[in-house]
């Protein structure tokens, strides 16, 4: 075929599936310039034009890249077979195709506005789907029927424009078109080095933010470069708080009292104007309260590794109590208990929440109770769904009365509580009779359940006042990590290490101790065991990192990370604030006595200052590591590995026809067995609903003896059973997830066996046909590393 023909060919009615492809390619395009839009919107309002152009380029970089690729060889696919079964299948593939990037880039804006950053397999390991699905959930909940409708049309737009305007024999326009995102891709990525006026995130894609992740891209290895040499922190010294005198009657109980998501910012005499914690204001009277602490990381577990263990924990994104079950650190309710008192841990939420019972339990409670433990006629706030399970909490008001009960068991005997509030976790339960505060339902939810958690306060703090027991009571009060509502441009916690994310309210109250004076100490989370011990004339463990507010070889520095958004790292010292962001590089540097906002980045003024912190952070993170590497080396700690290869447990649900659906399990082609979903629902005579298939999921646990190194999984469906089309009589079978050797595999990590026998629906892998899963399992470092000896 000539030149002449073959153009022909392009622009005649046998190419209309070429001019689908390359319509589609332009429309898909200028979808994904709207999303970069809207997500540089706030950099570009405040950039001149020029800059606003570059920046919009520099966004569309990787988006337009992926649309060319895409579209380029699809075109060329359809081109060499445009006729007959494999130009239509070529065609269909790059619809296919071409509507997930664009779904990716859609949802990328509705990631951007929680997580500010894109979702990456480090938010899917922090969402621990098999005891909570908190960040993720959120996202769901931002995903309204609004959303859906301009996803919807956004695919109308993009298939049907393609369509219709495949009709049209000229080519000029997409061709002019992905021309000229051609050029912007070149250009884009020629101005990668140049100053930015938006996070790196926002300019990132979000496929390949993900495909990034899935190999373990960035991390605090150039940051640590170098040998620093020691392991104490490198901060300057504090100015000693003077000790308080010995009191008139001695200290015996004490209480922690932890506000559930709180910051400092949502706190009335922390800066917090909404009148919903006055209890805790009005005990301020009584208290030494210091207006720079902070938790080490914005998350409930890693509170629970600092309050008990007295240590910023480990930098992870998996909390250290899960990561290392041996751990025989020195735990604060271990040194009460051997100085005679009693000890309980309570919790208005459900305490499989991300483990929480066996976290507590580890540091050696008397007594774990939640909101299961009791009844509850103030009210019991439900949120359930199959992947969102215990996020349920009891009113806090209910649990005040349960510890007061607890402690009236044996009202003569010493005692330590510690209490963590629920309601203010998202997605915020705002109890009885809420009050109008904000007109963002979301916030106002918020504060409304701080206020009630409020009055679960002041109602403690009256039991102690009517009892006697306030002056022989040492009460910490704070948050455990805070709460963003937008402020730098993400929501609910762990996706930020600005001030709303750690910087939390502290109180120690006590009417023989304390006065209503105040400290600008900086102090952490980790500190609060030493200083209970402290007070209540306790010897210190040598091993406790943290120090007593009132020890007088203090640092006035403190590490606070978040590894779920690109490993962020930082340091508050006197003023100065840096955050370093591992994955892309980015560094902050503020000065919080000008700046208690965050607004005015320091370091691209003066690199030599940044250049300086980023310095001293280095400094930190290695004594920190140093610090960590020892405390492990003493303790004896085991990690987490092959020790729990004993058990594969399935989770699966289905439909019964004529017999419930059956499975069985290999291990590396080895049979490890069957099972049976006999609580399956029949659907012999009508069809079954979703929430039927959900009310009959069932754990299965199945011995096996594993290899040293075990690499796959496979689960296959044995009885299909079908009535035949359209009747309501069929067996299936639904996969939720399968547990093996501490880790839990849900269905983005299942394939199928054969092809046309199962999918992914919903939180399940279904399988509707004989036929069956696998599952590639995680590789711990030592078979990995003989893997690749082998080879």
């Amino acid at each position: 075929m000539d030149g002449e023909d073959a153009m022909d060919n392009m622009t005649g009615a046998d190419g209309r599936k070429l001019r689908f492809v390359l319509w589609g390619g332009a429309i898909l395009g200028l979808i994904l310039a709207v999303a970069r839009a809207i997500a540089l919107r706030d950099g570009i309002a405040e950039a001149r034009l020029g800059d606003a152009i570059s920046l919009m380029v520099r966004g569309l970089g990787q988006d337009w890249l992926i649309v060319l690729v895409l579209t380029l060889v699809f075109a060329a696919l359809v081109r060499a077979f445009e006729a007959g079964f494999w130009g239509r299948l070529f065609a269909g593939l790059f619809a296919v195709l071409a509507v997930l990037v664009m779904a990716a880039g859609l949802a990328n804006l509705v990631a951007l506005h929680m997580l500010g950053a894109p979702l990456t397999m480090e938010w899917l390991a922090y969402s621990d789907l098999d005891n909570s699905d908190v960040a993720l959930d959120y996202l769901r909940g931002l995903v309204t029927p609004q959303v859906v409708v301009v996803g919807v049309i956004a695919i109308g737009a993009l298939l049907g424009g393609a369509q219709y305007l495949s009709r049209r024999p000229q080519l000029g326009a997409p061709v002019m078109l992905l021309g000229l995102m051609a050029f912007a891709v070149i250009t884009g990525f020629a101005q990668q080095g140049r100053p930015m006026t938006v996070a790196a995130a926002r300019l990132e894609n979000p496929i390949v933010a993900f495909t990034a992740s899935l190999k373990g891209e960035g991390g605090l290895d150039g940051l640590m470069a170098g040998d620093w040499g020691r392991q104490e922190m490198p901060f300057g010294p504090a100015d000693p708080l003077p000790h308080p005198d010995a009191p008139a009657k001695p200290i015996r109980n004490a209480i922690i009292f932890a506000y559930e998501s709180t910051p400092a910012k949502q706190v009335q005499g922390w800066g917090g104007t909404q009148p919903v914690t006055p209890h805790l204001a009005a005990s301020l009277k009584h208290a030494l309260a210091f207006d720079r602490a902070y938790a080490h990381v914005p998350a409930s577990n890693y509170f629970l590794v600092s309050i008990f263990t007295a240590i910023a924990p480990e930098l992870s994104p998996v909390s250290m109590l899960s990561s290392w079950p041996d751990l025989d650190a020195t735990f604060l309710p271990e040194v009460m208990g051997l100085n005679g008192l009693r000890t309980a841990f309570f919790n208005s939420s459900d305490n499989r929440f991300q483990n929480t019972e066996g976290l507590v339990r580890a540091t050696g409670f008397d007594q774990v109770g939640d909101y299961r433990d009791w009844d509850c006629e103030t009210g019991v706030y439900e949120f359930e769904s199959v992947t969102d399970k215990y996020l349920n909490t009891s009113s806090d008001l209910c649990t005040i009365d349960e510890i007061v009960k607890w402690i009236e068991q044996r009202p003569d005997d010493p005692f330590f509580v510690a209490f963590r509030t629920g309601m203010t976790h998202y997605p915020y339960f705002p109890g009885e009779n809420p009050q109008d505060y904000v007109e963002d339902e979301s916030r106002n939810n918020y504060l409304n359940a701080l206020r009630v958690g409020d009055e679960a306060f002041g109602k403690l703090m009256a039991y102690l006042d009517e009892t006697g027991l306030a002056e022989e009571t040492l009460v910490v009060v704070l948050g455990d990590h805070g709460e963003a509502f937008g402020e730098h441009g993400t929501y609910v916690h762990a996706a930020g290490i600005n001030e709303e994310n750690v910087h939390i309210p502290l109180a120690l109250v006590n009417p023989q101790l304390f006065d209503g004076s105040r400290s600008d100490l900086i102090v952490g989370i980790s500190d609060i065991a030493p200083t209970i011990a402290d007070l209540l004339g306790f010897p210190i463990p040598s091993s406790w990192q943290g120090k007593s507010v009132f020890a007088e070889n203090r640092k006035n520095g403190v590490l606070f990370f978040s590894p779920w958004n690109g490993f962020l790292v930082g340091y508050r010292e006197e003023d100065e604030k840096f955050i370093y962001n591992g994955h892309t590089g980015e560094a902050a540097l503020y000065d919080l006595a000008s700046d208690p906002e965050e607004r005015t980045n320091l370091a691209k003024a003066d690199p030599k200052a940044a250049q300086a912190a980023r310095d001293k952070l280095g400094a930190v993170v290695a004594a920190h590591s140093k610090y960590i590497d020892w405390l492990l080396s003493q303790a004896g700690a085991r990690k987490l590995a092959k020790a729990d290869a004993s058990v594969i447990e399935i989770t699966a649900t289905g439909t019964s026809y004529k017999s419930p659906p059956e499975g069985w399990v290999m291990l590396d082609g080895e049979n490890v067995g069957g099972f049976k979903v006999t609580s399956a629902p029949s659907n012999a005579d009508h069809a079954i609903s979703r929430d039927e298939i959900d009310a009959a999921v069932t754990t299965f646990k199945m011995p096996v003896s594993a290899g040293s190194c075990p690499r796959r999984i496979e689960v296959y469906f044995l009885n299909d059973e079908w009535e035949g089309e359209g009747q309501t009589g069929d067996t299936d079978l639904y996969i939720r997830s399968v547990s093996f050797a501490g880790t839990t595999y849900y269905f983005n990590r299942f394939s199928s066996t054969e092809e046309g026998t199962g999918k992914v629906s919903g939180d399940y892998f279904h399988l509707w046909r004989k036929g069956g899963l696998k599952i590639d399992l995680d590789l711990d470092q030592d078979c990995l590393s003989a893997e690749l000896a082998d080879n």
